[in-house]
């Protein structure tokens, strides 16, 4: 038997191991920190809400963060411009799919970026729903 919760974060990772060009750092999957430039992945979902009263159909959202790690020796701009391209991956209105569960994107913004330590970090905030 399928699992909404895993089937929309299976969905959304598939579609994240599309990008190419970087490193990723997956969620709870170890190793070391890489050296270079890479993205960092973290998938964060909101609170779940019940369709109505008689089923156990959820309406399930939240966001796919990927954050854009980057020596902070470039413009800022540049770092802009390649977190663009990676949120490129995931289009507005997008339906993704797995065992079932449909998730669809409904947008993506990408955040201030900040210096942390040796690096600059600039977030990419994918949204999503599905009724599952």
């Amino acid at each position: 038997m399928s699992n909404p919760e895993s089937d929309i974060h299976a969905a959304l990772m598939a579609q994240a191991e599309t990008i190419s060009g970087y490193s990723m750092l997956w969620p709870q999957k170890g190793g070391d920190l890489p050296v270079g430039e890479h993205i960092r992945v973290a998938h964060v979902p909101n609170d779940n809400t019940p369709a109505d009263l008689s089923s156990d159909v959820m309406e399930r959202q939240g966001f796919l963060y990927l954050t854009l790690v980057s020596d902070p020796g470039q413009f800022e701009a540049v770092t802009k411009r390649k977190a663009g391209e990676i949120a490129a991956y995931f289009k507005r209105g997008q339906r993704l799919s797995k065992n079932g569960t449909s998730v669809k994107i409904t947008g993506h913004t990408v955040r201030p970026g900040r210096q942390d330590g040796g690096r600059w970090e600039t977030p990419v905030r994918i949204s999503y729903w599905s009724m599952a």
